[in-house]
């Protein structure tokens, strides 16, 4: 009995390792994705992408050394669709009624928006800079409620599964946002979007949002092209061209086909923060030789640089002060107008010249992107 147990586990394992290797871009659409993406990774060029040849490919543009996650790691988004009746909601309402540690469940409205939020550690810097932006423009009924996460645990399907206790069987029930968002006080709610998105990631929140108030409003931060370990070998131009073909496959596959989508639902409700055509302007700027106070792109930890657009070619640099920027694009969407109007604000250890460029680079990234929703024809720093 044992001997043909064994025999079974291994079969099961062995048809399983075979399944895997199967995937290609035939069968799989990300791998169809990935190869439209990196055609370079189609080694044999047979016009077929499979798993062996596509994990060669990341292990030969990522390194062995890198830190960031492979796709089958942390970026890997759990699918689960999770649709509550009206018992469910009812119950993690309750709970989260009970539960103070994310301060009141509601505020009365004042002359600054209420807005919930969710997301991952490329979203932080715009949500914790926002605070104090909102401030400095005279903002003081601004609040935040957040509950948020790190890789694909800031997802915006992930916070909703924590929300039910549905991540995993090893985590309680955290419903943080839900109870506030049932009281009906909340203006506005933001996510970040996350590596294979869907629509419906998102409608769930919408819809239980627009039921308690039809008035809300909602936007989405996009992401911005990773700065690869293998650049570190190219020259300055290759690296920038190879950063505007991500970013431009980023906008058709974040932007234009979640924004569409989501826009055809929800007219006028919900529109996309440009953040990836802002940091790119600032590369752009550092490219041209336009950026003397930033001594690189990406810092690589402090082993390349001290002052760059990344730390770590992924997240934005700590130290040269470019997370202002994400807080100047989340003001600009939110708030519908110029972070260059708000006078007497001097963001703390930032050189002057590089806080009238952000403020700059944010809302011209907003009033040319076609999906923010934003225009300044006037050119008088508000919406139009």
């Amino acid at each position: 009995m044992r001997t043909k147990f064994i025999f079974l586990f291994c079969l099961c394992s062995f048809m399983g390792l075979a399944l895997a290797q199967q995937r290609t871009s035939e069968t799989d659409p990300r791998f169809k994705r990935f190869l439209a993406q990196h055609p370079k990774a189609d080694k044999n060029k047979d016009g077929i992408l499979t798993a062996a040849e596509w994990r060669a490919y990341q292990a030969e543009i990522i390194g062995p050394n890198s830190t960031q996650p492979n796709r089958t790691g942390a970026r890997i988004q759990k699918t689960l669709i999770h649709k509550p009746d009206k018992a469910e909601f009812a119950k993690f309402i309750e709970m989260g009624k009970n539960s103070a540690q994310r301060g009141p469940l509601s505020f009365e409205k004042g002359n600054g928006l209420r807005i919930v939020m969710t997301g991952h550690s490329w979203v932080a810097p715009g949500r914790n800079k926002l605070i104090e932006i909102a401030g400095a423009a005279g903002y003081t009924g601004h609040r935040q409620r957040v509950h948020g996460g790190g890789g694909s645990t800031g997802a915006a399907n992930a916070i909703w599964l924590k929300e039910f206790g549905k991540w995993n069987e090893d985590t309680p029930p955290a419903p943080i946002l839900l109870p506030a968002i049932a009281t009906g006080e909340w203006d506005v709610m933001t996510w970040g979007c996350y590596y294979d998105d869907l629509p419906e990631y998102y409608t769930q929140w919408i819809d239980f949002c627009l039921e308690n108030n039809p008035e809300m409003r909602f936007y989405i931060q996009d992401g911005w092209p990773r700065h690869l370990p293998a650049y570190k070998e190219k020259h300055p131009d290759e690296v920038m061209a190879s950063l505007e073909a991500d970013h431009k496959y980023l906008q058709k596959t974040i932007d234009e086909l979640l924004y569409t989508r989501l826009k055809e639902k929800y007219p006028g409700k919900v529109h996309m923060i440009p953040a990836g055509e802002a940091v790119m302007k600032m590369i752009r700027l550092y490219h041209e030789g336009k950026l003397p106070e930033f001594d690189c792109i990406d810092e690589n930890r402090g082993r390349t640089g001290k002052r760059g657009i990344y730390r770590d070619g992924g997240h934005l640099s700590r130290t040269s002060g470019i997370e202002q920027l994400a807080g100047y694009m989340y003001f600009g969407m939110l708030y519908r107008r110029s972070p260059e109007t708000i006078a007497n604000y001097v963001p703390e250890g930032i050189p002057e010249r590089v806080d009238r460029i952000m403020r700059r680079v944010a809302w011209e990234a907003i009033v040319e992107s076609p999906y923010a929703g934003i225009d300044d024809e006037n050119q008088d720093g508000l919406a139009d």
